[in-house]
């Protein structure tokens, strides 16, 4: 069995999902932090920003929580680094999970509400995602989001022999990506997912933040 494979198990045994919301889970999932599998691999400021607050880096390996919750799961919680807006370092408390299925489960419950439920029984992928930014799931530009959710959809469709039931056309009505710099502040801005800054990020850097944390892969400086 792979990461894959695993997680499509553990999504599908939830009751009352359909085919098109299972795919839609693990697709976005799998960019969050690859189904809660990224705990181990802690970027070089996580670590120091633990040594500072005095906690394990990895103390998430095992946690089964696959869209970084916070609070007290069925399991108990782990402490770990989080940021505020201005970038400063705080002590969060994350959920913890007794089964994989359970943190699939919460993440579920958080992510499928009836807009995006909608968009996924019209097999609409996009509309998903701008129903999922409506409902404050994430601060990403939708687009970017959506190129993100397209990828990891793709891959799936080709690691699992899954059979399309998304649409991956995106709305010409749609609001462009801003083109302008944006300025650094928390989430995906962070220096966790790409190079530190006291201004604004350009395009390009952007772009990288972006992919880091869509990706689940923190960003390691050279």
């Amino acid at each position: 069995m792979t990461a894959d494979s695993d997680a499509f198990k553990a999504a599908s045994a939830i009751s009352g999902l359909t085919p098109e919301a299972v795919q839609y889970l693990v697709a976005v999932a799998r960019g969050e932090g690859f189904y809660g599998l990224g705990w181990g691999n802690p970027s070089p400021k996580t670590i120091a920003d633990s040594a500072t607050l005095g906690i394990d880096p990895r103390a998430g390996v095992g946690s089964n929580n696959w869209g970084a919750v916070q609070g007290s799961g069925n399991a108990g919680s782990f402490p770990h680094v989080d940021y505020h807006k201005d970038n400063t370092a705080y002590l969060g408390t994350f959920r913890k999970y007794a089964t994989s299925s359970d943190g699939a489960s919460d993440m579920a419950r958080i992510l499928l509400k009836p807009n995006v439920l909608a968009a996924l029984s019209a097999g609409d992928l996009h509309a998903a995602v701008l129903a999922q930014h409506a409902n404050h799931y994430f601060e990403l530009a939708p687009e970017k989001y959506y190129s993100a959710v397209v990828k990891n959809y793709q891959a799936l469709l080709h690691n699992l022999a899954w059979p399309n039931l998304l649409m991956m056309t995106p709305n010409p009505l749609a609001p462009e990506v801003p083109a302008a710099p944006l300025p650094l502040s928390s989430g995906f801005l962070s220096s966790e997912w790409g190079p530190p800054s006291s201004g604004v990020l350009s395009e390009s850097a952007l772009e990288a933040h972006a992919d880091n944390y869509l990706k689940g892969t923190p960003y390691e400086q050279a």
